[in-house]
């Protein structure tokens, strides 16, 4: 698996290194917004209902960048589904 990389932006909205590295380890959504984009969708944690958005970007040597993180908001909220 290709390194992951925290932007200072990701932490913008205060979600911890750890909370971003479990959503992204266990993804509910996953799709791919821009040619070089993927959203996905998670749980911070085992033991919560919280979501998490998060953007991850394609490097060109093959690293992934997030860049964005924070409590799910309704622009990508609509990619849940039912499983709200």
């Amino acid at each position: 698996m290709s390194p992951i990389v925290f932007a200072e932006s990701s932490f913008k909205h205060s979600i911890s290194e750890s909370d971003q590295r479990y959503a992204i380890s266990n993804p509910v959504v996953v799709q791919l917004v821009e040619s070089d984009v993927v959203l996905i969708i998670g749980h911070p944690h085992d033991q919560t209902e919280r979501w998490l958005e998060i953007l991850v970007r394609a490097l060109p040597n093959g690293d992934k960048k997030v860049f964005h993180a924070m409590e799910l908001g309704s622009k990508f909220r609509p990619f849940l589904g039912g499983r709200q």
